[in-house]
């Protein structure tokens, strides 16, 4: 019989190129079934709550996998940069991607902008336009997949010019895209009511972009019935 397991991971982004697992390169996905394999002597497909991009960090990333035999993932020796926080058996029907219903991330654009020059309450004030926002579709850059982008349930943007935004689900760069514009809001290059008309569009994103390393994925969240890991 069939069991679910789901991991909990934290990664240093600069040590993969992103999550998913391609040919002749370090990643995530790539490395953790190697792992497995290494372990259980075979195999395992794993899926990841966030197809998080090269250079992206994750401090609760969560994947799943499905084996047919009874598996204990303590012993998984992982790469440098890539830990397993806790596992644990999951529901039947529980997928790392799918069963989630909020994702939180954390983007620190002090990384890449000069912190004494950028004005934090003016992204803010940019910040505070997305409200009642039925969807925020122009903010993502083009994808196979073409559903809209949820609102964002919560934002902060602290002085240091810590952004942490939470969502039902979020699209293709849909966070360094925002990190990338409130950017230039900060500096003075773009106005505050601007963040408001690019993300109504339903044209895919064309604006800046900031870089992966700047963004951590902190949280996954999954309904109460199905977290593994409460």
């Amino acid at each position: 019989m069939n069991e679910t397991y789901a991991l909990l991971l934290a990664y240093d982004g600069a040590a993969f190129r992103g999550w998913q697992k391609q040919p002749g390169m370090t990643t995530v996905q790539g490395a953790l079934e190697d792992a497995i394999r290494a372990l259980l002597g075979k195999r395992y497909a794993v899926h990841g709550a966030s197809r998080t991009d090269a250079g992206v960090h994750a401090l609760g990333q969560v994947a799943s996998l499905r084996s047919g035999r009874q598996a204990g993932l303590d012993g998984l020796q992982l790469p440098a940069g890539l830990r397993l926080l806790r596992w644990a058996k999951a529901a039947p029907s529980f997928h790392a991607r799918s069963s989630s219903i909020a994702k939180r991330y954390r983007y620190d654009l002090a990384s890449f902008l000069p912190a004494a020059a950028a004005d934090w309450d003016r992204a803010r004030a940019a910040l505070r336009g997305l409200d009642g926002l039925p969807h925020l579709s122009g903010l993502c850059s083009p994808a196979k997949e073409h559903r809209p982008a949820p609102p964002l349930t919560r934002w902060t943007l602290d002085d240091g010019g810590v952004l942490e935004v939470s969502a039902k689900a979020f699209r293709k760069h849909e966070v360094r895209n925002l990190a990338g514009h409130l950017g230039a809001v900060a500096l003075g290059l773009a106005p505050p009511a601007s963040l408001r008309e690019l993300a109504v569009r339903m044209r895919p994103w064309t604006g800046a972009r900031a870089p992966g390393s700047g963004l951590t994925l902190v949280e996954v969240v999954y309904p109460p019935e199905l977290d593994p890991f409460r």
